[in-house]
């Protein structure tokens, strides 16, 4: 069965970058984000600078050869379920907060202990698909909905809602590689910023998806790398970030481990190595290296290839990677040997 796409905001657009500019004034910034490429080859065009997104940065440290194939060869994966579940969830929060306006009529009734009736407030908001979702959205939505009226209650309004939704960031800075001063452009978009108190902000993601721990390293380095961004950018009036969190609605789906939010202080440390992270990717540009890591931990050389697990089992590209040839021409030669015994 397809999924059913809907977005009751009736417009899949992002803003252009000139449209930014515009809203922002911030045209070097502009400037910066048309001069930059994901398929920066310096030996080639020494004019222009690489562009970084969290997405991006993520890919180069799970595959660098996966994301050579996506950024230099165009490669795409396969549009599945969860990406339309996400888009469908995101879409209805990005439109809760911008059509949400009845927030002191809802305090009022908290205050007169109406807590139902308070809550409906914000469940009559959302405008639900005369064709039922597909996967799960609806008690996503529900749970997400549930978790703003508690948050409600217990900030009585002050800093509820966010800051920024859907916060279009553009920035621009050096990575050193070699002691010399390398540009690059970052960009994305932030789910939400809050205010966290009097004097900072905090950054907070919606994932989709199940929750597990395991996953935490991961979802700090792409926290880490908004705040970076942020710092690096003209958009001062979120600075500075000390919290950063994530909201897991559906976080029980699919063996995941429960509905979750977590929320906690920002860390130097996943600072550090998000650096790092970007500064291998750079110089994998400047070298033109990219490597394939097909290993998901350490490799077993007395197991089997099929037997091992790999990353390849996560990935649309075998047929374009050069791990795969080479493994294929290894057997082959492996085969055409044994023949000739």
């Amino acid at each position: 069965m397809k999924n059913m796409r809907y977005n009751p905001k009736d417009d899949d657009s992002r803003q252009t970058i000139d449209e930014y500019g515009e809203e922002t004034g911030h045209w070097e910034e502009v400037e910066s984000y048309k001069n930059s490429t994901y398929a920066w080859n310096p030996l080639e065009d020494a004019t222009k600078i690489l562009r970084v997104t969290k997405s991006s940065l993520g890919t180069f440290a799970w595959c660098p050869q996966q994301y050579y194939l996506e950024k230099f060869k165009g490669l795409r994966s396969e549009q599945r379920y969860y990406h339309d579940r996400g888009l469908n969830v995101h879409d209805m929060v990005e439109y809760f907060w911008a059509n949400f306006d009845k927030t002191d009529e809802a305090l009022k009734l908290i205050a007169d202990e109406r807590y139902d009736e308070a809550k409906q407030l914000l469940y009559d908001t959302i405008p639900m698909p005369t064709t039922p979702y597909s996967y799960g959205e609806e008690d996503q939505i529900e749970q997400w909905l549930d978790w703003q009226f508690e948050r409600l209650i217990q900030t009585n309004g002050k800093y509820w809602k966010p800051a920024k939704v859907e916060a279009n960031i553009q920035a621009t800075r050096f990575v050193m590689i070699d002691n010399t001063p390398v540009p690059i452009h970052m960009n994305g978009y932030i789910d939400t910023i809050f205010r966290h108190d009097d004097d900072s902000y905090a950054l907070m993601e919606l994932k989709t998806g199940k929750w597990k721990k395991n996953k935490m390293s991961n979802m700090r380095q792409e926290m880490g790398f908004y705040r970076m961004m942020l710092e690096n950018s003209n958009h001062h009036e979120f600075l500075p970030i000390t919290h950063w969190g994530w909201e897991f609605p559906g976080g029980n789906i699919e063996g995941g481990e429960n509905t979750k939010i977590h929320y906690e202080k920002a860390n130097s440390s996943t600072m550090k190595s998000v650096e790092k992270n970007l500064e291998r990717l750079v110089k994998a540009h400047i070298d033109m290296d990219f490597a394939p890591n097909p290993w998901l931990g350490k490799s077993k050389p007395e197991v089997p290839l099929e037997e091992q697990t790999l990353k390849c089992n996560w990935c649309d590209y075998k047929a374009d990677c050069s791990f795969w040839s080479l493994t294929d021409e290894f057997l082959d030669e492996i085969m055409e040997d044994e023949k000739n015994e």
